[in-house]
């Protein structure tokens, strides 16, 4: 899939994808927009440039610690800000794997977690990933249930944009037929 910046249009390469045409373009920001952009990691800057943005978006370390979250992403995940910020992943998602000895990332459940790892990878290797397949053991109705996700990611400045492209049943993505 072909990537674009969303301020400049200039070409970014490909990104890995399972979209099966090769004229599909998704857009992200390239290295010198993001300097502009995200001059000294100005926190206030970037708020206001992630609130724009219509998809739930959160900005974590390569931990997956969040630093900051959209507000869109605080509407999907149904909490504030404070709730968010500082917080692993698994916790904020509400993984019943984030309350096991160890915590987030540190039991044998997260060594399979392709948050984790995406997030991981995307901070160590600066390589995007667009609408990864992952899930997380969630309590529903007082019963942890497999939840599915499709994530993207970017690195900008030695930060991670989690983007959260879907959320949805992983029984129902494991069987689409069966409604």
């Amino acid at each position: 899939m072909k990537s674009i910046c969303a301020w400049c249009k200039k070409d970014m390469g490909t990104v890995h994808s399972d979209a099966s045409s090769e004229n599909v373009i998704t857009h992200g920001i390239c290295e010198d927009c993001a300097h502009v952009t995200f001059a000294e990691l100005n926190m206030d800057r970037m708020a206001i440039f992630i609130d724009r943005l219509p998809e739930p978006v959160l900005v974590v370390d390569g931990d997956v610690v969040a630093l900051m979250a959209n507000i869109k992403a605080r509407e999907v995940l149904g909490k504030d800000l404070p709730k968010i910020k500082g917080f692993k992943g698994g916790n904020i998602i509400e993984c019943v794997h984030a309350h096991e000895p160890g915590g987030c990332g540190r039991t044998v459940h997260c060594n399979g977690c392709a948050i984790r790892l995406t997030v991981e990878d995307t901070y160590k290797t600066g390589k995007s990933h667009l609408r990864e397949p992952a899930y997380a053991d969630i309590p529903v109705e007082g019963k942890p249930k497999k939840i599915s996700f499709l994530i993207s990611t970017e690195k900008v400045k030695g930060i991670v944009l989690l983007r959260i492209d879907r959320v949805g049943d992983y029984e129902m993505w494991l069987n689409p037929d069966n409604t």
